[in-house]
């Protein structure tokens, strides 16, 4: 369902005809610490001037982003629409500032040159590739489109703790994310007990988050020893 056709007609602000109370309560926390993990970013990029998370997952997550907000509506009432739109809203002020500094992000001449307009080509076949998914392919919520593409940022989040003077990471980013994407993990398992590719894509996103965690943790040390 496409925003338009959602707002046709009239919808609860949680909808419990297709999620368990618990089931939404877990989605609703897991959005709201996606907002702040958002924010964070925002924040760091305000104040550093860099764009604390990789170009290629702020590249993919876009496309995810206005899938969700408005071609594949999610089915869980105004309060989740709202969340979504709060997303892409976010990502928006994200992807303008990695158009900015993303280039911080490699050592690369050839990336560091020509970012932007690799990005503009990435955004153009990530949007339609992430609508066109959702709309044929997807579960109600945009599940598997949006956990795929955590899958490349789960990954590619390790690669600036490697990146030579690369500005310190966020904290806060770091757990919220981890939090964040476990909450709504635990919420669509068991909505989707028998989605073995879910199961999977759960456990390979948190291995990732915990990885990146604890090597924060040791650079955020070797920088205090230095």
């Amino acid at each position: 369902m496409t925003i338009w056709e959602y707002l046709k007609e009239p919808h609860p602000w949680f909808d419990t005809t297709n999620y368990t109370p618990v089931q939404i309560t877990l989605f609703f926390i897991g959005a709201l610490l996606w907002i702040v993990a958002y924010i964070a970013i925002i924040r760091t990029a305000l104040k550093q001037k860099t764009v604390v998370i990789p170009v290629v997952a702020v590249v993919c997550n876009f496309g995810n982003e206005v899938g969700g907000a408005i071609f594949w509506v999610p089915d869980m009432g105004n309060a989740l629409v709202l969340a979504y739109w709060g997303w892409m809203l976010l990502d928006i002020f994200i992807v303008y500032n990695t158009f900015k500094y993303g280039y911080k992000q490699f050592t690369t001449e050839f990336f560091k040159k020509n970012l932007r307009w690799l990005m503009a080509i990435g955004l153009a076949g990530s949007i339609p590739l992430s609508c066109y998914f959702m709309v044929q392919y997807d579960l109600p919520m945009g599940v598997i489109d949006a956990y795929i593409v955590n899958v490349v940022m789960s990954v590619s989040f390790l690669s600036l703790l490697f990146v030579p003077n690369f500005p310190e990471h966020s904290v806060v980013l770091a757990w919220s994310k981890f939090f964040g994407t476990g909450l709504i993990s635990i919420m669509f398992q068991s909505k989707y007990p028998d989605n073995h590719f879910l199961s999977v894509i759960y456990f390979v996103v948190a291995i990732f988050d915990i990885l990146f965690i604890a090597e924060m943790y040791k650079k955020r040390r070797k920088l205090k020893l230095a």
